[in-house]
């Protein structure tokens, strides 16, 4: 493993790209006056190049949670637009209204799967 791929796999490379993420958003978007960018940038799939972090033997397994979790994220998603452009729901209101819809709906998803592995 070269000295970069052995940087990216640590806790720091990671927390790097995070917050380069993260930051790049705001930048795009308040500083820069370019939301559509923004947009695009947000949407950066971090779950995915994540899969080169995940072992060999979990991939499959990983990438299908991945996958469901993304739609639980575009339902989440789609409902602070909703309540931002059709309720006028003020952003802050929103933002916790969706992200309880993630968090519960993956709470959810994740108390299926261990119920469903206990009674294999």
């Amino acid at each position: 493993m070269s000295a970069l791929q052995s940087f990216v796999n640590s806790l720091p490379g990671q927390f790097i790209i995070g917050g380069l993420t993260v930051s790049g958003i705001t930048g795009f978007s308040n500083h820069l006056n370019n939301p559509a960018l923004a947009g695009i940038i947000a949407s950066v799939p971090i779950g995915m190049p994540s899969s080169v972090f995940v072992k060999d033997s979990q991939l499959a397994e990983y990438s299908w949670k991945l996958l469901v979790m993304m739609s639980v994220l575009f339902l989440a998603t789609f409902a602070n637009w909703f309540l931002i452009t059709q309720m006028k729901v003020s952003k802050y209101k929103s933002v916790a209204v969706a992200m309880s819809i993630w968090a519960g709906l993956g709470a959810i998803y994740y108390l299926i799967g261990k119920m469903t592995k206990k009674s294999k």
